[in-house]
């Protein structure tokens, strides 16, 4: 059971980094410069899926003129260039859990839908790169989440068991993926807060990283003795 714990598997954004204000800013202001409109509801959806779902999702609601490759473009330019000014702030909690999960020889890993190059440079600016033993990113895999394709790759590459592996997750459709992949998911919901159907595929739900140590002795003290 969960004494036979080994590995942790991160989200990033909205979990590690703060990312979600000025991604949500910056498709609504993309969106509106190619003549549309989008509804705080309507970006709900978008979150913690890869971009093949994110254009399916649009055109279905937009009709499949919508200039989904203009948009995108548009959205991580604009984007890019306030998370630069304005730098990206880390979550609460993220830096001590990483230490922590370090100390007790958790092997950790990375699953996001963003792409290699920006999460690279993320990680990098904040300084936690070397915690992650491997990056998973939707370029790696067929299908994103909440398809389990992402989390398994990365329990391929790492080595470890999906019985064995815990995932903080932020979003639901990371849950989802999550529960699918067979492992425990940890959900530390951001601006998307679960339906009750989610929170019941969740191990736990939190309000912040910092409530997890509270945890870490339950999942990986066994183990890591």
């Amino acid at each position: 059971m969960l004494s036979s714990i080994r590995a942790a598997i991160f989200d990033m954004d909205g979990l590690l980094f703060d990312t979600e204000s000025i991604a949500r800013w910056a498709w609504k202001k993309a969106i509106e410069n190619h003549g549309y409109v989008m509804s705080d509801e309507l970006y709900n959806e978008l979150i913690g899926r890869d971009l093949s779902w994110r254009g399916k999702i649009l055109k279905k609601r937009y009709g499949e003129n919508f200039p989904f490759e203009s948009v995108t473009a548009q959205r991580i330019t604009i984007g890019d260039e306030r998370e630069m000014r304005e730098g990206l702030p880390i979550k609460a909690g993220v830096l001590d859990l990483l230490n922590e999960l370090s100390t007790l020889g958790v092997i950790m890993g990375l699953a996001t839908g963003t792409s290699r190059i920006r999460t690279i440079r993320r990680l990098t600016d904040a300084g936690i790169y070397p915690y992650f033993t491997t990056i998973v990113t939707s370029e790696d895999v067929a299908e994103g989440k909440p398809a389990p394709d992402i989390f398994l790759e990365a329990s391929r590459q790492i080595n470890v068991a999906p019985l064995q592996c815990v995932v903080f997750e932020d979003s639901s459709v990371g849950v989802q993926a999550a529960f699918q992949a067979g492992m425990y998911a940890i959900m530390v919901p951001d601006i998307e807060q679960p339906s009750p159907e989610v929170a019941s595929l969740a191990y736990r739900v939190f309000n912040s990283l910092e409530q997890v140590s509270e945890l870490l002795e339950e999942l990986f003290e066994k183990s890591a003795g």
